[in-house]
């Protein structure tokens, strides 16, 4: 059992606008910048996909746009939470998947963060199954590798050996272990992220 303090989720995953809005006031530049927002063009995001998921950013260039944005990434379980909803439901929208809730692959790229209203979760929550995969701040170190927890699946499914991590839209409770390399590799198209805030009170 997990128990979770008070905080709230942002509606959607931080998207390329709102990455391109933090980099224009924090002049952020990554240590090491190999892949960095591999598929913008000349420092700005691909024209028509302003509201899709920013990806080609690493675990350090997530938390550094939480931070700025007062925030703060997800835990595994806080994510989970937030997509299964009280019911525990095995889907955001419920038991079984459906059509038309979610990217499941069939644009061949990524969506616009809000194209899928059915799909949102209990608490209104878009984009936790598909599109994009999520990290979180569940980083983790087993005495051999180093590795963060990934939620949500997405767009992409590998045909053969292309990829090692699974790929398409996922249950709530499914994770994946993603070793953490170095930014170049860890950097891809198919992870960007969302940020929680914490609150206190009753």
């Amino acid at each position: 059992e997990v128990n979770l303090h008070r905080y709230a989720m942002d509606e959607t995953p931080v998207t390329n606008a709102q990455y391109f809005a933090f980099l224009k006031a924090s002049r952020y530049r990554p240590r090491h910048p190999k892949d960095f927002l591999h598929h913008w063009s000349s420092g700005t995001p691909p024209a028509g996909m302003e509201d899709h998921p920013v990806v080609y950013v690493d675990l350090a260039d997530a938390r550094a746009y939480a931070r700025w944005a007062g925030k703060r990434l997800t835990t595994e379980e806080e994510w989970q939470y937030a997509a299964e909803g009280p019911a525990y439901h095995r889907y955001p929208w419920g038991d079984a998947m459906r059509a038309n809730v979610c990217n499941d692959g069939h644009t061949g790229r990524t969506t616009a963060v809000k194209s899928f209203p059915a799909g949102r979760s209990a608490f209104g929550c878009y984009d936790l199954c598909g599109n994009v995969w999520h990290w979180t701040e569940s980083e983790r170190r087993d005495g051999r590798t180093r590795f963060c927890i990934l939620k949500g699946g997405s767009w992409f499914q590998a045909q053969g050996s292309a990829w090692y991590a699974d790929g398409g839209p996922r249950p709530c409770r499914f994770a994946a272990k993603f070793l953490l390399m170095w930014p170049g590799l860890d950097r891809c198209s198919t992870i960007g992220f969302r940020c929680v805030a914490d609150l206190t009170g009753s």
